[in-house]
């Protein structure tokens, strides 16, 4: 491998982009059995190094799965996908160690999101049924068991935040013990008067069972929504479901490239809103600086 050069590699689970410089090894990677197919990769990779592969669905059933295509020749290994991927499908590594370059240099912020839990409050029974419950699998539970091998006592829960979808389950399940902060904010209207009969695409694909299927029809719980899309995008009719996420919660930072990620994942009205904010902060900013005002001391 000529240095410096994007190799494309398939892995047991996807594919992989792998660039060795002098100083720098990138490893990039697209997990296909976690991806949902939302897009968001698609939308904010600023070279367009990224195209969707549409599932298929038969007889109302997902049976191929969606997920992308990766141009090796236009990927910068700036990490934009990486950030902003709901679902954690995609994943970079620099020299061996997780690294996101674009939070690194600053062009993009860290999101807002975190679980806090008090073990002191959680039950081995809800223990155990939160472990069941998280879509992702991330939780995990320590504790004294019976001779049966039954939980009996908790002593420690840990959440691998790095697979975790801040999709709020487990809050859900286990009140006052789990608290989610979810980055997403946004809006989803299911119709149900437009699915075909039987159809359950839409469960099929949902990372965080806010959809399900009940009564012969879908089910919508708003509270463990992401406002991915990947609902929308596998639907077979028009408006059925509509999706459109209005906030993603980061902490501050000045960047042209964020203001342009916004742009193509939250509606117009929102990203003029977080813009006009920045603008007023700035203006205020600099008028610390005019003559005659009076600076606030630190």
């Amino acid at each position: 491998m000529t240095r410096g050069s994007t190799i494309k590699r398939e892995t047991a689970t996807g594919v992989a982009l792998e660039r060795r410089m002098l100083t720098r090894h990138y490893w990039f990677e697209w997990h296909g059995e976690t991806c949902v197919g939302c897009g968001t990769c698609a939308k904010v990779c600023p070279k367009e190094a990224i195209t969707m592969r549409q599932g298929r669905v038969a007889d109302g059933r997902l049976v191929e799965r969606p997920g992308i295509e990766i141009d090796a020749a236009k990927c910068v290994f700036c990490g934009e996908c990486v950030l902003l991927c709901p679902v954690h499908a995609l994943t970079m590594t620099v020299n061996g160690q997780p690294e996101i370059p674009v939070v690194v240099w600053e062009a993009f912020p860290q999101l807002i999101r975190g679980i806090q839990i008090h073990e002191d409050r959680l039950s081995a029974a809800q223990a155990a049924a939160c472990v069941e419950v998280c879509p992702p699998r991330v939780i995990s539970i320590e504790g004294h068991k019976s001779v049966l091998g039954a939980l009996e006592a908790v002593t420690s829960v840990r959440v691998d935040e790095s697979g975790c979808t801040y999709c709020k389950q487990c809050e859900a399940l286990c009140p006052g013990t789990f608290s989610v902060t979810s980055p997403w904010e946004g809006r989803i209207v299911l119709n149900v008067s437009l699915c075909p009969p039987g159809c359950r695409a839409c469960v099929d694909i949902c990372p965080t069972r806010a959809l399900t299927w009940g009564d012969g029809q879908v089910e919508l719980d708003k509270r463990f929504c992401l406002y991915c899309g990947a609902c929308e995008n596998i639907c077979p009719v028009s408006e059925a479901i509509t999706v459109q996420r209005s906030a993603i919660r980061h902490y501050p930072v000045k960047s042209s490239a964020w203001t342009k990620a916004l742009e193509s994942l939250i509606s117009i009205d929102a990203a003029v809103r977080e813009i006009e904010v920045k603008s007023q902060g700035k203006r205020r900013h600099a008028a610390q600086f005019l003559p005659g005002v009076k600076r606030s001391s630190p």
